[in-house]
């Protein structure tokens, strides 16, 4: 079986195996609206002060990447009992690759944060228009395709760390990444520096079409440099429980 066909198939299994439990992606992108529309409608129309602007990239830089991670038994059981090590080691036990199981997990992301962040930025196009903000709608796709490739971006970095290392190293990482994107909101909006997700928007609707290339651009490598990153890390981690 060929590297995309094998990979294709790591992939299909792993979203069949999780089909229900996307319920709870749609749950928790409900409850982002409840946050993100009113802060991103005061921010577009100046409105916000220190704490919506930090709060709302704080959020944005936070959490969008991590609509792409269905939230599982593995994912639960990752710091209590190395879900991740455990899984991966099993499929190291067949005639599966390493370089097929990276590609096979990039591939289940893009596909997992494509259709949770089409949802996510259409129900907040729809609901943000109904409360006056006053966007078209192609601006609003490519302010959409420009947090895609950030995403993709941060989201290749949280696989490598999932695949890479131990649930309790991976869940480290976490909370000092998490540490690292509060501190830099705070210190943006309480030095008066500006609001990225307003930035992004205003300049998105001013002409500004260059932003999602780039940031699509900037995804799309990182994911195929990712594979290959995963790839060598899979061939040299231990898989000790």
């Amino acid at each position: 079986m060929g590297l995309w066909k094998s990979a294709w198939y790591l992939a299909k299994h792993e979203l069949a195996k999780d089909r229900w439990k996307s319920l709870f992606t749609l749950f928790f992108i409900g409850y982002l609206l409840l946050f993100t529309v009113p802060l991103m409608r005061d921010g577009f129309i100046g409105e916000n002060g220190p704490f919506g602007n930090w709060s709302l990239d704080f959020i944005y830089l936070s959490i969008l990447p991590v609509l792409g991670f269905i939230a599982n038994k593995t994912m639960m059981r990752s710091w209590k009992e190395n879900s991740y090590t455990r899984k991966i080691a099993q499929w190291r036990t067949l005639p599966i690759s390493s370089k097929q199981i990276a590609l096979g997990r990039i591939i289940q992301l893009a596909i997992v944060l494509f259709a949770a962040q089409l949802i996510f930025f259409l129900l907040q196009f729809i609901i943000a228009r109904n409360m006056g903000v006053d966007i078209s709608a192609l601006s609003f796709v490519l302010y959409g395709a420009s947090w895609f490739g950030y995403s993709l971006t941060m989201g290749t970095g949280y696989v490598y760390w999932e695949l890479g290392h131990s649930g309790k190293t991976y869940f480290f990482f976490n909370i000092t990444y998490l540490a690292f994107l509060l501190i830099f909101s705070i210190s943006l909006a309480f030095l008066d520096i500006g609001n990225i997700v307003s930035s992004s928007l205003h300049a998105i609707e001013n002409g500004s079409w260059w932003l999602p290339i780039i940031t699509l651009t900037i995804g799309v490598a990182a994911a195929f440099l990712g594979v290959k990153r995963i790839e060598n890390r899979l061939e040299k981690r231990t898989y000790r429980a």
